[in-house]
């Protein structure tokens, strides 16, 4: 018997969608290729007794009343949790000195008195399988939310196997753009793309971010702008799924990434899956994906960002990065794994 599965997330998750809303679309599209039916959970007309699972992607609690509203139902709650805490990131965020102090703060609380209620951990509670995207955020759950291990089940994200044919010529031809150094991402403090600019404005480099900027950040938007030199180009957002974005990362020479925290971070991914050369943030997940196959950098460090992406720039592309991903980061293998937890909880249950 097939489950009967529903997706949720919290309500503003698509209004500036990124890695978390793509890994849930990915996992329904891929679950679905496996035969199994997933609904987009419908407020409006759906009800949680028509469902086996609730499966809930990210760990916001504006998602915790249909978690509790589930558990009532006796439905069946699924948690992936996207959730990472770092002092570092805590500390670098964009804003005044009361602010950083203030999120800083906060993480010592966590740090300190894991125990202390919050709505985040009523969300870990309530759930009855936690899926983390790796083994340190894995970790982190039982450190930071007293989770028991038990509850907890490691599923990488993934990638679309489409971008290892990706090819550079649309993304040329459109912009005049070659040989370059590329972000893609939400333009936001995590993200650290002011980082980024600041410290390849000093450079010949050709820097190109792709993104739109978080509406709630404008002066951070601004900032990025005022600090970028000639050889800073913003494009804006390009689709998700369109062959253009395919063909950027196709035709960028590096992609970099040196954001507060990934985990690990699906444009890194996709790049290179289509076969450029990673340089992306120690901070985060993201060594337990790449391993020796990219560059780590220091998200706080100009010096550290600059001298890496160059040393990546100059370097021959290869593929043993792209044979890496495809041999352990593709979403057909992820699906087989989160089904493969539903059929396990429900056996559970009736066991």
């Amino acid at each position: 018997m097939r489950p009967r599965v529903a997706f949720h997330v919290y309500p503003t998750a698509f209004q500036n969608p990124g890695g978390g809303e793509i890994q849930l679309l990915k996992t329904k599209q891929y679950l679905e290729a496996e035969g199994l039916s997933v609904k987009l959970f419908d407020l409006w007309t759906d009800k949680l007794e028509s469902f086996d699972i609730l499966h809930t992607f990210g760990s916001v609690k504006d998602a915790l009343p249909m978690m509790e509203a589930a558990g009532r139902a006796g439905v069946k709650n699924v948690l992936s949790t996207i959730c990472w805490h770092s002092l570092r990131a805590a500390w670098g965020n964009f804003g005044s000195f009361k602010t950083r102090s203030a999120a800083v703060v906060r993480h010592a609380a966590k740090v300190l008195c894991p125990f202390v209620p919050s709505e985040r951990k009523q969300m870990m509670d309530r759930a009855d399988v936690l899926i983390p995207n790796s083994k340190s955020e894995s970790e982190q759950l039982v450190r930071f939310f007293q989770v028991p291990k038990k509850k907890i089940a490691v599923i990488p994200n993934a990638v679309d196997p489409a971008f290892a044919g990706a090819k550079p010529d649309s993304f040329i031809e459109k912009f005049g753009l070659g040989d370059f150094v590329l972000c893609v991402g939400r333009i936001e403090p995590r993200k650290n793309q002011l980082g980024m600019i600041r410290a390849l404005s000093r450079s010949k480099v050709l820097f190109v971010l792709i993104g739109d900027p978080v509406k709630t950040y404008p002066d951070y938007y601004q900032a990025c702008r005022k600090a970028a030199g000639d050889n800073i180009h913003f494009l804006g957002g390009i689709p998700h799924d369109s062959e253009m974005l395919r063909s950027a990362y196709a035709a960028c020479n590096t992609f970099l990434l040196a954001s507060w925290l990934e985990t690990p971070g699906l444009a890194a991914l996709e790049a290179g899956l289509a076969g450029a050369k990673v340089v992306i943030t120690q901070e985060g997940a993201a060594p337990e994906y790449f391993r020796n196959f990219a560059s780590y950098v220091d998200p706080n460090n100009s010096s550290d960002i600059l001298g890496k992406t160059l040393a990546a720039v100059v370097k021959p592309k290869d593929a043993l990065l792209q044979n890496h991903i495809r041999q352990n980061f593709l979403w057909e293998q992820t699906a087989k794994k989160t089904l493969e937890i539903y059929h396990n909880l429900l056996r559970n249950t009736a066991s």
